[in-house]
């Protein structure tokens, strides 16, 4: 129990210790001052957007134009310089942060009579907006370190007609504007390119076709058998020789119808 009220009570110190270096290691503007601030410059690196070094020129410009120079306050003109633009920490990591050093230098001596330190970050980080929100922050911490009036938005507005006219007296009567047709465009005339000229070609004749002459085969008559020759295709004419005779009256060698048997 004792150990752990230790460590309580060393981890408050230990916080109470950082707040005073926190407070105590810039050099901060904790009330506003009343100058009579004629002229502001803006300086910052290549880092820096210009739109941004604009925005705040613009801005601190204006509200010294629209603030009355209060009676009896020194002259002084105001040197803004951006020493550092990036993004915040934590929570604030999405958004953009600058830290800049305002000087107030005297007109009469030169001598700087007043010099802030001031960190802001912009309220957001929509795109669409650009680097304007941030611009204005870093105008109004100067605005209200050096008194200066807020700039009104002059809103410019149409001037008003006079008319003689009673309001029991009828409105006029407008004459109605008959708006004429739009003229038809002409059509666009086509060009019609020639088609190239085909010169046909002369078919070839063919040659003329001779019908081939057919010559007839030449038939000879067949040769008569005589009366002793063998029967072609018998057993006789491939080689065999021999003959059989039943009886004296046919020969079959040399009569077909001796074997046909007789009734």
């Amino acid at each position: 129990m004792v150990a752990r009220s230790f460590r309580i009570a060393f981890a408050l110190g230990l916080l109470l210790v950082l707040s005073a270096c926190s407070q105590s290691g810039g050099n901060r503007i904790h009330r506003p001052l009343v100058y009579y601030v004629r002229d502001v410059t803006v300086m910052a690196d290549a880092s820096v957007p210009l739109e941004l070094i604009k925005g705040i020129d613009r801005r601190v410009a204006a509200a010294i134009s629209s603030t009355r120079p209060p009676p009896g306050a020194e002259r002084v003109v105001l040197l803004v310089k951006i020493d550092k633009f990036g993004t915040g920490l934590n929570a604030r990591r999405y958004f953009e942060q600058v830290r800049f050093t305002v000087t107030a230098a005297s007109i009469e001596t030169g001598e700087p009579v007043a010099a802030g330190t001031f960190t802001v970050s912009s309220p957001t980080n929509d795109p669409r907006f650009g680097r304007e929100p941030l611009a204005e922050e870093v105008a109004a911490r100067i605005r209200f370190a050096f008194s200066l009036t807020v700039p009104r938005i002059r809103t410019v507005r149409p001037p008003k007609t006079m008319s003689t006219r009673f309001a029991s007296d009828p409105a006029p009567a407008v004459a109605a504007t008959v708006t004429p047709p739009p003229m038809r465009a002409a059509a666009p005339i086509a060009v019609v390119k020639p088609l190239p000229v085909v010169q046909a070609t002369p078919a070839p004749v063919p040659a003329e076709i001779v019908a081939p002459v057919i010559v007839a085969p030449v038939v000879q008559p067949a040769k008569a058998r005589t009366k002793g020759a063998p029967a072609q295709g018998g057993p006789v004419e491939q080689g065999a020789s021999g003959s059989v005779r039943l009886d004296g009256a046919c020969d079959p060698a040399t009569d077909a119808e001796c074997l046909t048997p007789k009734p």
